[in-house]
């Protein structure tokens, strides 16, 4: 399989994407790889492993791990930052933030046959990423989130401007919760990124699946 066809498949997997759980081990109650496992079995399309402090070698056997796990369960794997690690375990893709490495750079590194999304915050941030080649990028954050408190929430408005001006796909992202999640899918969006309302709950498969099930309600209307 060469490049284009690689790039090709997994570009028509990330199209399928309704839910994208992030992952961090600073939020976490109990093992980083059951909570991985219980949000595939809730019906996790997509998994971030998103370590922002741990020491290398301990994040790439984390990652090594993930992805013997979601290649058995054909669930995407996307590394946060770390594009040395998502090379060496051949994640599916990378993510980067405002301030990580340049998409330019990754790409570099990982290749061209994988996916890059970028963090973005603004229309600016949201087009420049565009324009770089990234081939997703997360929009947010949407509601308040302490692990984004830096950045002011965009609000619901603001996908309608983005659907309107960007043509890659994105992601919606940023504190979203049961409690508002349903704000999210009548502005018409179904593909959402969630981290602590799901990574941080007591019965994570139960509360995946409960995502899941309304984001895939919502896609066959």
């Amino acid at each position: 399989m060469d490049n284009i066809e690689a790039k090709h498949l997994y570009l028509k997997k990330f199209s399928d994407v309704l839910l994208y759980v992030i992952i961090s081990s600073a939020l976490i109650k109990k093992n980083i790889l059951t909570i991985l496992q219980e949000v595939i079995q809730g019906g996790a399309d997509a998994v971030q492993l998103r370590e922002k402090t741990m020491p290398y070698n301990e994040f790439l056997a984390i990652a090594k791990d993930f992805k013997k796990i979601t290649e058995q369960t054909n669930t995407l794997f996307i590394v946060n930052d770390h594009a040395k690690i998502a090379d060496k375990v051949n994640a599916d893709g990378l993510h980067v933030g405002q301030t990580d490495i340049n998409i330019n750079n990754a790409r570099k590194i990982i290749g061209n046959n994988k996916i890059i999304g970028c963090s973005t915050h603004n229309m600016h941030q949201a087009k420049l990423a565009e324009q770089e080649g990234a081939d997703y990028i997360s929009v947010g954050p949407i509601f308040y989130t302490s692990t984004k408190s830096h950045e002011p929430p965009v609000g619901i408005h603001y996908l309608h401007q983005v659907r309107q001006e960007i043509s890659i796909p994105f992601i919606v992202i940023g504190g979203i919760s049961a409690d508002n999640i349903q704000a999210v899918i009548t502005a018409g969006e179904n593909r959402i990124a969630i981290c602590s309302a799901i990574i941080c709950d007591e019965n994570i498969t139960q509360t995946t699946r409960y995502f899941k099930n309304l984001l895939a309600k919502h896609n066959s209307l």
